[in-house]
């Protein structure tokens, strides 16, 4: 089993949004408080087993982290046996309860374009591939889940790979201008993804999600079906 070690939230939550994990493990020794907020916000829309490493005689913290959505909590000094054998325990507890969801390929209508999740791709109306950098795919990605809705930089920078280089949010403003490039008529004064002043960016257009398994797809014009 496959081990991802991340040094940040921000680095945690980009990871919980691309890949399904078989254990959450958070060390909030230090970070305390906001590791408590972190688990609740994970639990909100994600059922991965979480085990937090708490401070050792702090009783009302690990009520709160239970609270919050914990499903373990152990404090050090940790003995790698229990450790190991509590990590397994929640995996497998996991396991019985989970079944996995049907391969979907979605594809996400707006303004004339199709952008198709499975195959990573984004067709103009024409039908031809508009080449995206893997950024500009998960930006327009973000927006297509969002339509409406006003989105900062730093949750931009969590939702897509655009920060994988060094977590500036900054970054996201020359990606969203390359990607205005390739699908605004004016690029220079954009109607599909605006400014919002101090506030980040939001996609004006209206989306409509089109959703099949993979058995029965979505068509997508101007590419093959498999």
């Amino acid at each position: 089993m496959l081990t991802t070690v991340v040094h940040s939230m921000l680095q945690l939550r980009r990871h919980l949004y691309r890949s399904r994990y078989h254990l959450l493990i958070i060390d909030a020794v230090c970070l305390r408080y906001e590791a408590i907020r972190f688990c609740r916000q994970v639990r909100s829309s994600d059922a991965v087993p979480i085990l937090m490493i708490l401070p050792p005689n702090d009783p009302d913290l690990v009520v709160q982290a239970l609270g919050a959505g914990a499903d373990d909590c152990m404090s050090p000094p940790l003995s790698a046996a229990e450790f190991i054998a509590r990590a397994n325990s929640l995996i497998r507890r996991a396991s019985y309860a989970y079944k996995p969801p049907p391969e979907r390929q979605t594809v996400f209508s707006f303004a004339g374009f199709r952008l198709s999740l499975m195959k990573r791709l984004l067709l103009d109306s024409g039908g031809q591939i508009v080449d995206l950098t893997a950024a500009e795919f998960d930006l327009l990605l973000a927006f297509c889940r969002n339509p409406g809705r006003l989105m900062g930089r730093e949750e931009l920078l969590t939702l897509t790979h655009a920060g994988l280089a060094g977590p500036v949010a900054r970054s996201i403003d020359v990606h969203i201008s390359r990607l205005r490039q390739k699908i605004e008529d004016d690029p220079q004064r954009p109607r599909l993804i605006k400014t919002v002043r101090l506030g980040g960016y939001v996609l004006t257009a209206d989306v409509v999600i089109d959703e099949g398994d993979a058995r029965n797809p979505p068509a997508v014009p101007g590419y093959p079906q498999t």
